[in-house]
């Protein structure tokens, strides 16, 4: 399998392709891809004993990454044209891996872009500086939903033949499982329409969050746990004031663990009302 990024959504090809406009990488990029960042906690060195005091747990820096790459052949001239216009926007953008060990993102920060033309011999080099704010690897975002919860309707009394047994209700819980070896957070997204608003809890920690806010029929509330906001269809509609209760560090899926989340709905509903659980295995 050919190892292969994805920066921006252009292609760049860890392996000789031998073929003109096609943009080629060296080994650097992946030497940094699959390294792990610096440790940013402190080490305190016991001023009358051997050694240091303990860490509790390290925290990693930005993982910077450096992807030098040329392409050949006369579309160089357009390549040049096309990282420039991707990379130079000013916003994070997408860096995706995909090889013999399955597929990787990351946000990246581009922090320098520099080519080296040779219009001569219809060659173009450079150099991208980039900068992964987090730098934990996610794998593809995995989805989970269920709808309000619903009681069943049990056995009628007096019994019949052949018995009917009921229909089973539903508990209004949703469980995301994380495979990846490191914490990762929830997206919970709650469709309307309730006209109170909704709570929500992780069951295995007891955390909350709780929104007294209506939420119209058509429009979605996100709760994004890895920045602890909660916004009405889109980020610039920022409506995380109106939270009761914000106990965002419960909504973390655990390594190699479970999450499960309690839908319950606020005042009347209207229309159908789900709650889908947004997830992405970290390492």
């Amino acid at each position: 399998m050919t190892s292969m990024l994805t920066l921006a959504g252009i292609p760049m090809y860890g392996v000789n392709q031998h073929a003109d406009n096609v943009i080629q990488l060296d080994g650097q990029f992946f030497q940094d891809w699959y390294s792990i960042s610096d440790s940013k906690s402190d080490v305190r060195e016991r001023p009358s004993r051997d050694g240091a005091f303990g860490i509790d747990r390290d925290y990693r820096t930005a993982l910077p990454l450096t992807a030098n790459g040329r392409v050949r052949g006369a579309g160089w001239a357009s390549q040049l044209a096309s990282l420039r216009a991707a990379l130079g926007a000013g916003q994070q953008v997408t860096a995706t891996v995909n090889d013999e060990l399955g597929v990787s993102n990351r946000k990246v920060s581009i922090r320098r872009f520099t080519p080296s033309p040779n219009p001569g011999v219809s060659i173009l080099e450079f150099e991208v500086i980039m900068v992964a704010t987090d730098p934990l690897m996610y794998g593809a975002t995995q989805t989970a939903s269920t709808g309000v919860p619903t009681a069943g309707t049990g056995q009628p009394w007096p019994q019949v033949w052949p018995a009917p047994w009921g229909t089973p209700g539903n508990s209004g819980r949703v469980t995301a499982v994380n495979s990846g070896s490191q914490p990762t957070p929830l997206t919970l997204t709650v469709a309307g329409g309730l006209d109170a608003g909704v709570e929500l809890v992780e069951i295995t920690t007891g955390s909350r969050l709780l929104l007294n806010r209506p939420i119209p029929v058509g429009s979605n509330a996100v709760f994004d746990a890895s920045i602890g906001r909660v916004y009405l269809d889109t980020p610039t509609n920022d409506i995380s004031g109106f939270l009761a209760r914000r106990e965002w560090d419960g909504f973390q899926v655990p390594k190699f663990g479970q999450s499960t989340v309690q839908f319950n709905p606020l005042g009347t509903q209207t229309g159908t009302p789900t709650l889908t659980l947004s997830w992405a295995p970290a390492n």
